[in-house]
């Protein structure tokens, strides 16, 4: 679909389009590979291409019976400042929700931004596309949220996009009656209710809202930071980390061995050791997939040495969740620099190989290892997607090992690779082995 041959273009275009429209339903699982780069080739200048393009987005969600699956990668594709595919892009949008209601579950809110800021585009398409899309998003993510996204505006953009944002609002309200009749009565029976629940926890609960009126409305989550640390000193996660870091005496894997009192936290309290004696700290997969989600498809590495824009980026992801040894040695710049990346890259593939079985050289759980190498795991992949087209031949073999034994791991705990996942290295990997055939 990236092909500067048109004819080629066209073809990819639908056979995708064919495909989905054979598979059906399951092919929702697949739209994360082609929702951002069908809706990309919206940018041609020709209008048969982009018609062939917005066919295969149809068919792609129709197939799939909406549009939750392809979300993501239409918020990307609406993020570009292109105007010929934002244009067509909402367009198409608008022409779908016309014919197509919107389900309750559709989760519109990383649209907001890129519409709004729609409403201020240079192209007169854009502004008017944007504002036949608006009381969608409007109806979706709620009147206080689209407007919310209008402090990024400067402020004659945003005195121009506001009553457009109102007049949105009207039409929103007009095509969405039924919500709004159903939602009155629910919230008549709740309100009575609200006085009762600070009544009776009051005793025992007092300290956790006196905390919550401090922290401005993130009552919930501190609470959960403030748990997963305990015991563990040495590299903190968060700010909230800080506090129970400074109670606790001595050393972090013996403070993470003597908190088996605590009995509501003896599950997070597994990590402290694991966090002090191992590679990587921390086994909250979330945190994985929050990286994953801002990645985009920035680890795609056709050709060249180290990107240090990537480089940089990486640095900053692994800094909380990798030891300080390794970050020095992955990053460094001195004349025995490539000696440094060699070692850590063994470092990572010997961690990941031992995962796979008990070893003597970790004190540590095996079932502690696996959680921390599992949530971990894309680091070192993403370490390889910027190191693979290095001229020295040693450091391509030691990248080589690594995914070997990442993957030999993934295997031996029956984890199968999710996209965002797929695509930190093997894209890269795909062109590494094209330039080595082609050589």
């Amino acid at each position: 679909m990236t092909d500067t041959n048109k004819a080629v273009q066209n073809l990819a275009l639908d056979v995708v389009a064919r495909i989905a429209t054979a598979m059906g339903k399951p092919f929702e699982k697949q739209t994360r590979f082609f929702a951002l780069p069908v809706a990309t080739v919206l940018a041609d200048q020709k209008a048969p291409i982009r018609a062939a393009a917005i066919q295969t987005l149809t068919a792609i969600a129709t197939a799939c019976g909406g549009l939750d699956s392809m979300v993501h990668g239409l918020t990307t594709a609406l993020e570009s400042t292109n105007p010929t595919q934002r244009a067509s892009l909402l367009n198409w949008l608008d022409d779908w929700f016309k014919e197509h209601e919107p389900p309750a579950s559709l989760d519109l809110s990383g649209w907001a931004s890129p519409v709004v800021s729609c409403l201020d585009d240079r192209s007169g398409d854009v502004r008017k596309a944007a504002q036949a899309i608006l009381p969608t998003v409007i109806n979706c993510v709620g009147f206080d949220y689209v407007l919310q996204q209008t402090t990024s505006l400067k402020p004659a953009s945003r005195a121009s996009a506001i009553p457009l944002i109102h007049a949105a609002r009207a039409t929103a309200q007009a095509h969405a009656p039924a919500p709004a009749t159903a939602i009155g009565p629910e919230k008549r029976t709740t309100k009575p209710l609200e006085p009762i629940s600070p009544v009776s926890p009051s005793p025992p609960g007092s300290p956790p809202p006196s905390l919550a009126a401090g922290k401005s409305g993130q009552p919930s989550k501190m609470g959960v930071r403030r748990k997963l640390p305990q015991g563990t000193n040495s590299r903190p996660e968060s700010r909230a980390d800080e506090a129970p870091a400074s109670r606790l005496p001595g050393k972090p894997g013996i403070g993470g061995i003597k908190r088996p009192g605590a009995a509501a936290s003896s599950p997070r309290a597994v990590q402290s050791p694991v966090a002090s004696n191992l590679l990587f700290s921390g086994a909250n997969v979330d945190a994985k997939k929050g990286r994953l989600g801002k990645d985009a498809q920035k680890w795609i590495n056709e050709a060249g040495p180290t990107r240090k824009d990537l480089a940089e980026l990486l640095h900053h992801q692994m800094e909380p969740h990798t030891s300080k040894d390794l970050v020095a040695r992955l990053f460094s710049h001195d004349h025995n620099a490539v000696n440094d990346h060699l070692s850590g890259l063994a470092t990572m593939a010997d961690f990941y190989s031992s995962a796979q079985a008990q070893d003597d050289k970790f004190s540590t759980p095996l079932e502690d290892i696996r959680a921390v190498a599992l949530a971990n795991f894309d680091l070192p992949l993403k370490y390889v997607s910027i190191k693979a087209h290095e001229p020295q031949s040693n450091l391509i073999a030691k990248c080589l090992d690594v995914v070997d034994a990442v993957l030999g791991f993934l295997r031996s705990v029956d984890c199968q690779l999710t996209d965002p996942e797929a695509l930190c290295f093997i894209p890269t990997m795909v062109y590494k082995v094209r330039l080595s055939w082609s050589v």
